[in-house]
């Protein structure tokens, strides 16, 4: 294989912090973890909002008896708030941090957002709105609260402003209220991304309860967003689950609680750091343009848990329902539970991502990847103390050796994380009086739902790739792409279009160095089996959104290892992200039963930031307007609509289709990143229909132009849409 090693990252991040540390005059030193109080703040619980539509005054995850089918809506606002972390300066004074949250209209924004606790068959409509301050978005000082890479494929307002969209993350949810990363909207939605349909996003619950999460997924600068704190819990519930929480089989309200583990750096004023300067590059590229950079993955030194750093629980000695999320950029981690004599307490995991396990499965440790939700049952009873412990390492994670320790990918070990620092997570005090709720009677052996049946294809099997490559200025690039394509970046054309009901099976060659979390928007998925294979990556041109080279691959299999391992038992529920360990292929089996486009991608941001991710597209694809030069097609469109141009990228033409419902005047400009206008395409009156206009790749004085990103945008009355486009010279 020709993947480069992703431990570059380490060597990179700690190159950041020589300078950072030694050049206090270039910027603050960072916030030292070691000697920071731990165990010492209370784990904050987040506010829960009741989204069942019950009408009974039922406590929110109760079983209610009366419920209104129509939707329970909300308006929740990201804005720009100052939180208390639990970060203290050395002389004990507390440090504030400027955060991004969410937050109901009229009400506090937080990080981590308020949790929604939703009901099957409940449909939810939120109106998610973008109150942040007007940055400078996406370039030069004040471009965002943290440092901007303008050079990556990324959410490009032409104005300015910080684009953002929110994505369920494990919903069933239509194409439109997917959050996908260019349906992203400025403040107040005064610029709206390429595929952007609708302020408001609905969410059908038609699928079984399960831990969900919302986040940020504006293209280019999800790591971002997330990073600063937009995030927040969603959990669903349905009729199983709410008897056995009322029949007092599992943990209910106030002994189920919700857990995002995220780590997390910071100046010594206590303002958030993100690492973006001098990544390791390949020579013979041409020079990385100043200013912040990509850095491949992101390992912070402080853990941060519901937005406090190394926070203690109190709690009663009884069983406990932990919702655990891992919520970080990179860190895989492997958590145990240790008690007073330091030794490792068993618990019991209960369901996965999406959904409930049939029986518990007891444990005494757990990986858990990013975008990851473990539902668990830990019993506190005759304890006086448990420490969660992180064993995972402050590197890429490479999976484990035979022997159960971590692998450093070259037959060693991995060292685990910092015992003093990333190395734990929180303590649970056990001091709490035992009030008279009776205990939780889950344990082993308790029958939680019925068995789930294995899924049965009867639809394509694609063979899928995870490649490391670099980008066109010698960067580390993670992608995805296809057996028979090699390596493709986002803005290349569609592979992956499922029929309608479709049951595939996606089966994954993981042809990298590292473990990464793969992530299918829409779909929940089985996982079929994991098997090693043998296979070389040939180099091949790697095209980039701005319009420049990288380096990509196409991967050959030569063999594969015969020793097909099926998923664990804590991994044998339904599943919307996996871990794909490297020189594997994991098989996965979904069913795809909504049309229209959604994405796959690694769940570390930094990875998904930097082109590993792709789209797919369910049902018939539509097809851009055509149907004649400058002409109207036969129907007449419902909507207003403007197609992808094509060819794309381009040399020296390229064709516009789009859409108007009726007769309308009709504006098409063309601007460069900078945002300067190029051309005016357009500007007069269509009539209903569908048309197509070409550019011929010259500006406004009939001057070719170089090659690079270009963006076309279509105004018609109050209806504004915009893509982007690569002309390559």
């Amino acid at each position: 294989m020709f993947a480069k090693n992703l431990f570059k990252g380490l060597l990179v991040l700690l190159a950041v912090l020589l300078v950072w540390n030694v050049t206090p005059s270039a910027a603050q030193v960072l916030l030292d973890p070691d000697g920071h109080p731990k165990f010492v703040n209370n784990l904050p619980i987040p506010l829960r909002l009741d989204a069942t539509g019950a009408t009974t005054g039922a406590t929110p995850g109760a079983m209610s008896l009366k419920v209104r089918k129509s939707p329970v809506k909300f308006s929740m606002e990201m804005r720009e708030s100052v939180q208390w972390l639990g970060l203290v300066a050395p002389d004990g004074a507390p440090l504030m941090t400027t955060i991004w949250g969410y937050g109901q209209s009229g009400r506090a924004a937080t990080f981590p957002g308020p949790t929604f606790i939703a009901q099957e068959g409940i449909p939810v409509e939120i109106k998610w709105k973008n109150k942040l301050p007007p940055y400078n978005f996406p370039g030069g000082p004040g471009a965002h609260l943290l440092p901007v890479d303008a050079t990556l494929h990324m959410a490009h307002p032409v104005a300015g402003g910080i684009p953002t969209v929110t994505h369920l993350h494990g919903g069933h949810t239509e194409s439109a209220s997917d959050g996908l990363p260019e349906q992203w909207y400025t403040q107040n939605w005064a610029e709206r991304g390429p595929q952007f349909v609708k302020k408001t996003f609905r969410y059908d619950n038609d699928q079984e309860a399960a831990t969900l999460w919302y986040h940020d997924h504006a293209l280019g600068i999800t790591r971002l967003n997330v990073y600063a704190g937009l995030a927040g819990f969603y959990l669903l519930r349905d009729k199983n689950e709410n008897h056995l929480i009322a029949d007092g089989v599992l943990p209910g309200t106030p002994y189920e609680t919700e857990i995002v583990i995220q780590d997390r750096m910071f100046n010594d004023d206590g303002s958030l750091f993100y690492p973006s300067t001098d990544p390791e590059l390949e020579p013979g590229f041409p020079p990385l343009p100043p200013g912040p950079t990509v850095i491949a993955e992101f390992f912070g030194d402080f853990i941060i848990v519901n937005g406090v750093a190394w926070p203690k629980y109190n709690v009663e000695p009884r069983k406990y329902r932990l919702r655990m999320l891992n919520g970080s950029d990179s860190r895989f981690y492997i958590l145990e539970f240790h008690n007073a004599g330091d030794a490792k307490q068993s618990f019991m995991q209960i369901g996965t991502d999406a959904g409930l396990l049939p029986v518990p499965v007891t444990l005494d440790r757990l990986l858990i990847a990013p975008g990851e939700r473990c539902d668990l049952v830990v019993d506190f009873t005759g304890q006086t103390e448990l420490v969660l412990k992180n064993f995972g390492p402050d590197d890429p994670f490479k999976g484990f050796n035979p022997d159960g320790t971590v692998s450093d990918g070259e037959g060693g070990v991995m060292p685990p994380a910092d015992p003093a620092t990333t190395g734990i997570i929180m303590k649970f005090v056990v001091d709490r009086p035992l009030l008279a709720v009776p205990n939780a009677t889950v344990g082993p052996g308790t029958a939680l739902r019925p068995d789930i049946a294995p899924l049965v294809q009867d639809g394509e099997t694609r063979n899928l790739v995870l490649f490391e490559g670099l980008d066109e200025y010698g960067r580390l690039q993670p992608l995805l792409g296809t057996l028979d394509e090699g390596s493709m970046a986002w803005f290349e054309p569609i592979t992956e279009n499922p029929l309608r009901d479709d049951i595939e099976v996606w089966e994954v060659y993981n042809a990298t160095e590292d473990a990464h979390p793969v992530h299918l928007h829409l779909v929940k998925f089985q996982i079929i089996n994991r098997e090693s294979f043998e296979g070389t990556v040939a180099e091949k041109d790697q095209p980039s959104h701005s319009g420049g080279v990288g380096v990509g691959g196409i991967l050959t299999v030569n063999s594969l290892g015969g020793d097909v391992t099926p998923p664990a038992a804590n991994e044998a529920g339904w599943k919307d992200t996996a871990v794909m360990l490297p020189g594997q292929v994991t098989r996965v089996i979904a069913k795809f039963d909504r049309d229209g486009r959604y994405v796959w991608h690694c769940h570390i941001l930094s990875h998904e930031d930097h082109e590993m991710m792709r789209p797919f597209f369910v049902g018939p694809m539509p097809m851009p307007a055509l149907a004649s030069e400058g002409g109207s097609g036969p129907a007449t469109p419902t909507g207003f609509g403007i197609g992808q141009n094509y060819p794309n990228p381009f040399n020296p033409t390229t064709r516009i289709g789009f859409d108007v419902p009726f007769d309308v005047p009709v504006v098409i400009r063309i601007y460069d990143v900078q945002g300067r206008e190029i051309r005016t395409l357009v500007n007069t009156t269509y009539p209903s229909g569908s048309h197509v206009v070409t550019w011929d790749g010259k500006d406004n004085a009939g001057n070719g132009v170089s090659t690079g990103v270009y963006f076309y945008k279509f105004v018609s009355g109050d209806v504004t849409h915009m893509k982007k486009m690569v002309m390559l010279r």
